[in-house]
């Protein structure tokens, strides 16, 4: 392990060859390809960083992108150009070239690695390498002067996504991994399903929890919870790692009640509504986690949270600070894996949240998402958190759109599972919502556009139904 660690430095590269050292017969990754044992992972990685160094002529301290659906190129990539040294940015296999492009120019990109799926996402003028299995370089592989490091984009809510390089000390990741395996039922081997992409934090995250501990992470290029639950062989419980929108489908969907450990949600908001249903179909196994990509994770709730205060973010995780400004306000943050804080040391997450009488705190959108209409605050949360609750809805999105009268009114869009007219909903919200916090207007939809995460494309949705933002 020392070796490993002299070689690597503090890296994935080391994750992963510390994991070739406690476990080398142990499977290590399951992907629509099959399986790879820890030893099989770390000799496939180390012969594709002899190929980019030795063949390709990559230098540590050089920037590459990775652009690869959820399989073990991608894995294999990660750990190959963090033992040579280099800086990894995941990007989205999805993106259209345009969008590529922004991100690779401003990230100062030396270097794309990529499956062959994406090429036509890739700039041909772009210094490019396709993977395929097999690559092997001539020539030893030295230590590295440098680690490679992570670098994360963030959302791009406000243009292009920007790029944050993650480089923590072993004190500032101490408190939260200590948190961490406190609160959350991780264990040594235990087999875990990813049900989001790599690329994402959360999945960066999973992975880098999974090397350690020798855990089996099983994926896939789709992120269906049914279909990669039923590939499970083994009757041991399994930790799932998702986000609320496909739990929603799944539990909508499926009828199956498979064995599960824990379920570890985070990413996006987790209504009381989802929240329930999913403790009543699984047993007090949910987690949800709230973090950023310039925060790192700051809270955790727990099952027994979760049952006292449904849809919460829990408690702060050891080494954070979390302040409101106001009863709901900005969520304020401070702790070891803040970046870009002010003077002060706290950062607005740009979140609105609240904390209940537990002390449990609520996220409650984005400040950014909240209007003005009539003179009154109105926050798309609390149509949304009402709209869960009805029986015949099968998914909604609420928008801000400008009015004539009031400045800013909330719209709606709704796909329900039967017949339904508008003015049966409105009379419905009518009895549970103060007037100015309804619906301008109410559209039934066959279904809502979506990303590969499920959340919903507003820009997409606000042409489908012909409103102006």
């Amino acid at each position: 392990m020392l070796r490993a660690f002299w070689r690597c430095g503090p890296s994935f590269a080391f994750l992963g060859q510390l994991a070739d050292v406690r476990f080398p017969g142990r499977e290590a990754l399951v992907d629509d390809e099959g399986s790879l044992t820890f030893g099989q992972l770390r000799v496939e990685a180390d012969r594709l960083a002899r190929y980019l160094r030795n063949e390709v002529g990559m230098e540590a301290g050089q920037r590459v992108a990775i652009v690869f659906a959820n399989h073990r190129g991608f894995v294999l990539s990660l750990l190959a150009l963090t033992r040579i040294g280099a800086d990894v940015l995941p990007v989205n296999p999805k993106l259209p070239r345009g969008p590529m492009s922004d991100i690779l120019n401003s990230q100062r990109i030396d270097l794309v690695l990529h499956e062959a799926e994406v090429t036509e996402h890739i700039d041909p003028s772009r210094a490019a390498v396709v993977w395929q299995e097999g690559l092997d370089g001539r020539g030893p592989l030295p230590r590295v002067k440098r680690a490679g490091q992570l670098i994360v984009l963030t959302s791009g809510s406000t243009g292009v996504s920007k790029g944050i390089v993650r480089r923590p000390t072993l004190g500032e990741i101490l408190p939260v991994t200590a948190g961490l395996l406190r609160d959350l039922p991780i264990a040594l081997h235990r087999r875990t399903i990813l049900a989001i992409p790599f690329y994402h934090g959360y999945g960066i995250a999973t992975l880098a929890m999974s090397l350690p501990l020798g855990c089996s992470l099983s994926t896939g290029r789709k992120y269906d919870v049914s279909t990669l639950l039923a590939r499970q062989t083994t009757p041991d419980p399994a930790l799932l790692v998702t986000v609320p929108t496909l739990l929603w489908r799944w539990i909508q969907h499926s009828k199956d009640h498979p064995s599960l450990s824990a379920v570890i949600t985070g990413s996006a908001p987790l209504s009381a509504h989802l929240c329930r249903s999913l403790t009543d179909r699984l047993g007090p196994i949910l987690y949800n986690l709230y973090g950023a990509t310039e925060t790192g994770l700051i809270a955790l709730a727990t099952p027994a949270m979760l049952s006292t205060s449904p849809g919460c973010v829990g408690k702060p995780l050891p080494g954070n600070q979390v302040e409101i400004e106001g009863q709901i306000g900005a969520i304020r943050v401070r702790g070891p894996l803040v970046l870009g804080a002010g003077t002060d040391g706290w950062l607005n997450t740009g979140d609105l949240g609240r904390f209940d009488g537990n002390g449990y705190l609520h996220v409650c959108g984005r400040a950014d998402g909240m209007i003005v209409s009539g003179g009154e605050n109105v926050y798309p949360h609390e149509l949304e958190d009402v709209l869960a609750e009805h029986p015949h809805l099968k998914e909604f999105s609420v928008l801000p759109v400008e009015d004539e009268e009031f400045g800013q009114r909330l719209i709606a869009a709704v796909v329900s599972t039967g017949e339904l007219r508008e003015a049966d909903l409105k009379d419905w919200l009518a009895a549970r919502l103060e007037r100015f916090k309804l619906p301008r207007r109410i559209y039934f939809l066959d279904s809502l556009p979506r990303n590969e995460l499920g959340k919903v494309r507003q820009k997409d949705l606000m042409t489908m139904i012909g409103e102006q933002g």
